[in-house]
């Protein structure tokens, strides 16, 4: 049986995860050209590839029968309404690099929970791709 403190830091990923920049600002309202259309559109998927994330997370923790702690949003995050998206890229990238640590970290915290650390490393890729792709568009947005 996992351990409690797996589970414990599963929940606490989850909560990383859910409430990341990239949650808020899938949230909230942004300013964007309308030549940045792809650019919104691309930002929606993504937002979604990280909800799945979280849905993956919370399936096992649900699973193990482990009471979810959904968390809540900073409160820094508040003042991130109606700005560029280009701009919040920046932001939305050092957060990500936080969620990625979080997530390294995890697989050896979780070293002899053999389902945890392999949903955790199928998380930790796709939110190694999803950031590499923030990444990229940062860096089309910068030059446009």
């Amino acid at each position: 049986m996992a351990h409690v403190q797996h589970n414990a830091k599963l929940n606490q990923l989850q909560i990383d995860i859910g409430r990341s920049l990239l949650q808020y600002v899938g949230h909230c309202s942004t300013w964007s050209s309308r030549s940045e259309a792809a650019l919104q559109e691309e930002f929606t998927s993504l937002v979604a590839t990280q909800q799945e994330h979280v849905a993956q997370l919370s399936d096992l923790l649900t699973e193990r029968r482990w009471p979810i702690d959904f968390g809540g949003f900073p409160a820094s995050f508040t003042d991130l309404h109606f700005l560029s998206l280009k701009y919040l890229l920046k932001l939305i990238l050092v957060n990500q690099k936080a969620v990625l640590v979080e997530l390294e970290e995890a697989t050896h915290t979780c070293v002899d929970d053999p389902e945890a650390v392999q949903l955790i490393e199928q998380v930790l890729a796709s939110e190694r791709q999803l950031t590499e792709r923030l990444q990229s568009l940062s860096t089309v947005g910068a030059a446009a």
